[in-house]
């Protein structure tokens, strides 16, 4: 059994939050400190709000556009910060004072995010890894699409979500249809998931070597799961519905 790491409830108040109306920080670039690389308009500094204790926690600027989102951005742009984020997560990884090194990005009121302006998370965990918690099991399930840089699952063996979309980076494939398989995934949730949806969640992992990623469609938390870790999957004609609507020429065209 793993231990948990501490959230700082004191730091977590102070943090501004889109839903109570607070002025959106990175939309005023040139307030911003500690700042640790820039490329266009994206920016990748060192958080303000370091809630998690004894972790290295920043955070990544997609865009300077405050209503964009991964499911909404030209396919330059797709590319330019999927590619930015697996670098800074990969760097980050070879550092060896960390134990393991999380990457996600929140969307959507029920997300757990605080800001809607598009950002991601990459956090260094001194005494944490996640992959105790995470097994190539939970990548497995019936095949959605494949290329030459990727594969896309929906899992059998969900982690904790009742439809866990993953993609898979093949060892020489190319970021680039990496990110678009994401982001069509990204839409899938918004537009056509079989409960209407407004929020998800992208996870990415380093499983035997694989990047992988983990869409979660958000809803409010399962009591199931909260209350004792029993994970949920779609019933079987939902299932086939989901997977027939993204083998279809709208999202995969298989």
């Amino acid at each position: 059994m793993t231990n948990p790491i501490e959230f700082d409830l004191h730091i977590g108040r102070a943090k501004p939050y889109s839903t109570k109306g607070s002025p959106c920080p990175f939309c005023h670039p040139e307030t911003l400190t500690h700042i640790l690389e820039t490329r266009g308009d994206m920016i990748w500094l060192m958080n303000k709000y370091p809630v998690f204790h004894d972790t290295w926690p920043t955070v990544l600027v997609e865009t300077a556009e405050h209503g964009s989102d991964i499911s909404l951005y030209r396919p330059e742009k797709l590319h330019e910060v999927i590619a930015f984020g697996l670098e800074k997560w990969l760097e980050v990884s070879a550092r060896p004072e960390f134990r393991s090194v999380i990457y996600f990005r929140n969307f959507g009121p029920r997300s757990g995010g605080s800001q809607r302006h598009p950002h991601s998370q990459i956090i260094g965990l001194y005494h944490y890894d996640y992959r105790d918690n995470v097994f190539p099991e939970n990548f497995l399930g019936p095949l959605i699409y494949e290329d030459a840089d990727c594969y896309v699952t929906l899992s059998d063996y969900p982690i904790c979500c009742m439809a866990e979309f993953n993609v898979m980076l093949k060892k020489d494939g190319r970021t680039a249809g990496f990110a678009d398989a994401i982001q069509r995934i990204a839409r899938f949730v918004l537009r056509d998931f079989p409960i209407p949806c407004d929020s998800y969640n992208l996870f990415f992992y380093r499983i035997r070597g694989t990047v992988r990623v983990k869409v979660f469609p958000r809803y409010t938390a399962s009591p199931l799961y909260m209350g004792y870790r029993i994970t949920q999957v779609a019933d079987s004609n939902s299932r086939a519905s989901m997977l027939e609507t993204l083998r279809s020429a709208r999202y995969f065209g298989c």
